[in-house]
């Protein structure tokens, strides 16, 4: 399994929006608002290129203006 922590700049209008399809992403979970209000995520798959595949998709997603890992770890 691999985990990644990070946060996610986002378009502020589009929060709401981007929270709820966020909820709807397996392996995706909200944890806090960081201080500027953008999204500290929580992101889990099965091996480092599932998640890279997952985190290139999350950056696709309208409203979102990208994504920065804080930290990644495996459990082999």
């Amino acid at each position: 399994m691999a985990i990644l922590g990070a946060v996610m700049k986002l378009d502020r209008e589009r929060r709401e929006e981007l929270f709820n399809k966020l909820e709807k992403i397996s392996g995706v979970s909200w944890q806090q608002d960081s201080p500027a209000g953008d999204f500290i995520l929580l992101i889990e798959a099965a091996d480092l290129e599932a998640l890279h595949k997952l985190c290139t998709e999350l950056e696709k997603i309208d409203g979102v203006r990208g994504l920065y890992p804080s930290y990644v770890t495996t459990d082999d």
